[in-house]
């Protein structure tokens, strides 16, 4: 799927679903709902979420990086690329539980759509697309333009 529809897509819309999701989450936690509406949205929610996750937010990153680093320096940058990730992961197990007692639901879910918003802004802005392209003509568009 990604050589067909390309990374850049797939990221984009995958943060985008992802925020949708998070949104129908804090909508399933706000109080207004009848407790089966809000069961609903809730498992909804979370179930789109792990869908829009697996279709790009998931799996395209170690593809892309793999793409955007010149081969000289391509090992330790994804290294320290893929540490980052699993510790900010690490992290948002570890603070989920803690964050939601002490935030609330709504607030917690409006913070993550909030996230995948920013990341949904920065792959519109930042991110090349490498569909089709050889490691060489991406190394290429990457360079600072003179």
């Amino acid at each position: 799927m990604m050589d067909k529809l390309g990374r850049k897509v797939l990221l984009f819309w995958s943060f985008f679903g992802m925020a949708i999701s998070m949104i129908i989450q804090a909508t399933g936690a706000s109080s207004l709902l009848l407790n089966t509406g809000a069961l609903y949205l809730s498992v909804g929610g979370m179930l789109m979420f792990v869908f829009t996750f697996a279709l790009g937010a998931g799996p395209v990153p170690g593809l892309l990086l793999t793409e955007i680093f010149p081969s000289r320096i391509r090992a330790k940058a994804m290294a320290f690329c893929m540490s980052v990730h699993w510790v900010c992961n690490f992290l948002v197990g570890l603070l989920f539980l803690r964050l939601l007692e002490k935030l609330g639901p709504q607030l917690l879910y409006s913070m993550f759509a909030t996230f995948c918003m920013m990341a949904v802004i920065f792959v519109k802005r930042n991110v090349v697309e490498t569909k089709g392209k050889s490691l060489q003509e991406i190394e290429i568009a990457l360079l600072p333009q003179d």
